[in-house]
This record gives C-alpha cells, structure tokens and sequence, in this order.
C-alpha cells in the first residue's frame, strides 16, 4: 500500500566497524532510524557513543579503511524542483521550492524499489561515488563540530562559499549571467570551481571571455552575500571577502550554517554546532537553526551532548550509547517519564534549581570498549538494575507507545523471551 508521507530518511540495521590491531571496532552496531521532513531529530549520547560517525556515514565520509560499511541500508529521498514554482515556494510545494521525485520504476504507483512509497528512493551506503556527490550539498548538507578546521585557511570565504553554487547550482548561476552552459560555460564553470587551468585562466582574461566572466563573478558574488545575511551577518560583503583566522568562532560557525544551506537541502545535519562558542552565540545560533528550518521546512539531524540544547530545538530524540539506540521519544515524554537507565542517568546528571547540594547523579563505570562486543547488553557493566538475562542477551529497541520506543528488559515479559523470572531486572532491583 502507498505511504502518503514517507520518510525523508529511513536507516535500518546501520552497522559501522573499523579494522585495528586489537580486533574489529563495533562504533555503530544496529541502528534503525527515521527523519521525517521538515522534523528536527536530535541524537545524544556520551562522547564515543557513535553519533558522529553515524552522522558521516550517511554522507559516506567515513574513510575505508579502516571503517567497513558491515551491514544495514540508509534509504534517501531526494526531492526535485517545484514545477509549478520554480524554486520560488508556492502553496503546492509548502513553501519550500521542491517536492517529492516519483520512482523511476513504477512512475509514483508504488512498488519494491521504492518500498510502496513512490518516491524515488536510493541508497546512500551503495550508490556510486559520483552520484553521492550529486546528493552531498545538494540534498543533505553537513555543518562539522568545530568550524576552525572545517573552513580553508588558505582561502577567503567567498571562494569556499563560491565552490557550493558552482558545484550544485551551476546551470541557475549562468542562466542568471546571460551565459550558454555549453562551449565557454564549460570553462567559466570550472574557473568557479577553482578547477581552471594556467592556460583556461589565461583564455578567461581575452576579451570574448573577459565580460562573461566578470557576470558570472558578480552573481556569485551577489548569492553568496545573500547567503551569508540569511544567516545575520553584519555587513556580508566585507565578511565574504575574510579568511577564516580574521573571524570570531560564532561568525565562522554563521559561515559554516551559510555554506550547509546555500543549495537549500532537504537534510541539515548539525554535528555538535556549537560546541566551542559561549553560552549567549549558543541561543543565537540555536534560534537561527530554528528559523531557518521554519522557512526552509529542512530536516536536521542535531547531534549534540548538550541535553538542554537538544530539549530545545528537537521535536524528537533519540539516546545512543556504546553504537546503538538506547531510547527514542518526544523531547516531552523523554525527560519526564525516562525509560532506559541510561537515559535516566543522563537526565539525573544535569544540574537544576530543584536539586540539592550533592543531589547529581553519576552513572558509574566508562562507556565500554567496543571491540568484538560480547551477546549482553552494552549498559549492563553500569545499569543498577542488572540480571542474568542483560549478561547472555542484547535488548531491541522495541516500541512503548505511540513515538517512544526503548531497549531494556526491564519492559519485557520473561514467558515471552522463555527465561526464568529470577533472571529478569526490576525496578526495585538497584544496585
């Protein structure tokens, strides 16, 4: 049957390893998850819980070797411009310039291809390399933790904002320059690639080509100062003409949002954003991220630490510990009524006006090595409800109701898994 509104992103069985010495590294190890459009998903969890190279595996940036895709699919969407507006936004697109591609194969009907959705559907774990490049930048879009080594010093941001438009919108900027994609279009495409060579470089300064390419520069020029005030920043063409070492660490993560939204993608994925700026460029940048998703209608995937951050600007999270999904609910339901242990240390952790002097909790033990994992469940070293079952067995991620979903046995029927009852956690079993 046809889903009327499929997921953007749908990740099943994601497994994630790295070859080393000591043996094969499990960093993701059976992650299903769905991005829905226009939702901000937050994923959290403790530093080498595997989100950020869950994040990178969906835009195959994990090198290989060492990493080995070992199993799952991460099934894409990829949307095409609205006809009827053109980019422009219209109420048939929902303001946003793009709608759903049909499947190629059963033209919207529905079929295997496409898993009954009728949308075009490929996967990013297997499509080929110069496809991917098709869908980096132009339909999912990255901003990297810390925006420092993410830019080129070498370079001022005009150009590294150039490369975006010359890569993924190159046909829109030379029909705006007056220019014929073909014959001379080749070439003042690849000058704005920063892929020229000495004697094209040379042929761009005659005359025939020398006003075609000063057009060109001056459209770019106009998309990437449009860009950057999207993101508010002060005097945009003085900004664009910088390099990265004369900006401060909030403009220069501005720059990095700039750049991940300049070819409007339909997926943002954040990867701990603001880590390195002060508490008040935080709340701007998490409230230009809102914004800009409001207008845009774009999915982000907000990879963070930062329980108050993700609370904040998520419409569902999901907890990830030792490369797997520990619990997935509204930010609402998940830190009033946590369900896994893990979840309920994390929250305990953060500090409020309502906790006493020495009131924190502290989860005990350190985030498991992972490699050649046993059969148990990865929290049970440091769960206070663990029992012999946790020891011989992993938890699913199962379903609690409506949007909530956990892995932990404490929530499961011993008759049901066929072992004794003596061998399952309660609640009131702590340690």
């Amino acid at each position: 049957m046809l889903n009327d509104e499929p997921p953007l992103l749908s990740v099943h069985g994601l497994r994630v390893h790295f070859d080393t010495k000591r043996g094969r590294v499990h960093a993701v190890d059976g992650i299903d998850l769905d991005i829905r459009d226009g939702e901000a998903l937050g994923l959290v969890g403790e530093t080498g819980s595997g989100k950020s190279v869950t994040a990178r595996s969906l835009l195959r940036l994990v090198p290989q070797p060492p990493g080995v895709f070992a199993g799952g699919e991460a099934l894409f969407r990829p949307k095409i411009e609205c006809p009827s507006c053109r980019s422009a936004g219209c109420a048939e697109c929902d303001r946003t310039g793009r709608v759903g591609s049909p499947c190629p194969a059963c033209r919207g009907a529905g079929c295997e291809r496409c898993g009954d959705t009728g949308r075009e559907t490929v996967d990013l774990l297997r499509i080929s390399e110069r496809h991917m490049r098709t869908i980096r930048g132009n339909h999912i879009s990255m901003i990297f933790q810390d925006p420092g080594k993410a830019l080129n010093p070498a370079l001022p941001i005009r150009e590294q904002m150039a490369e975006v438009f010359a890569e993924h919108r190159a046909n829109e900027v030379l029909a705006e320059a007056g220019i014929d994609p073909g014959g001379a279009g080749m070439m003042l495409r690849r000058d704005a690639k920063l892929r020229s060579g000495f004697l094209e470089r040379r042929m761009l300064a005659l005359p025939p080509y020398r006003a075609r390419h000063r057009r060109l520069h001056a459209v770019i020029d106009e998309r990437v100062a449009r860009a950057l005030a999207e993101t508010r920043i002060p005097n945009p063409r003085k900004v664009m003409m910088r390099y990265p070492h004369e900006l401060s660490g909030g403009m220069k993560q501005r720059v990095m949002i700039a750049q991940a939204l300049a070819a409007n993608p339909e997926l943002l994925i954040a990867d701990e954003p603001t880590t390195a700026l002060d508490v008040t460029i935080q709340a701007r940048i998490l409230d230009l991220l809102a914004e800009l998703q409001e207008r845009l209608h774009t999915a982000i995937l907000y990879i963070s630490h930062d329980l108050s951050l993700v609370r904040r600007i998520s419409s569902r999270v999901a907890v990830m510990y030792a490369g797997q999904l520990a619990e997935v609910g509204s930010p609402d339901e998940l830190f009033a009524r946590p369900l896994h242990p893990y979840t309920r240390g994390l929250i305990g952790a953060v500090p409020t006006a309502l906790h006493r002097r020495g009131g924190l909790v502290a989860i005990e033990g350190t985030v498991p090595e992972l490699v050649e994992p046993g059969p148990g469940c990865r929290f049970a070293g440091r769960c206070p409800h663990r029992a012999a079952v946790c020891e011989r067995r992993d938890p699913p991620l199962t379903p609690r109701g409506p949007e909530r979903s956990t892995a932990c046995f404490l929530y499961e029927d011993a008759h049901e898994l066929g072992v004794d009852e003596h061998d399952m956690p309660h609640e009131g079993s702590g340690r």
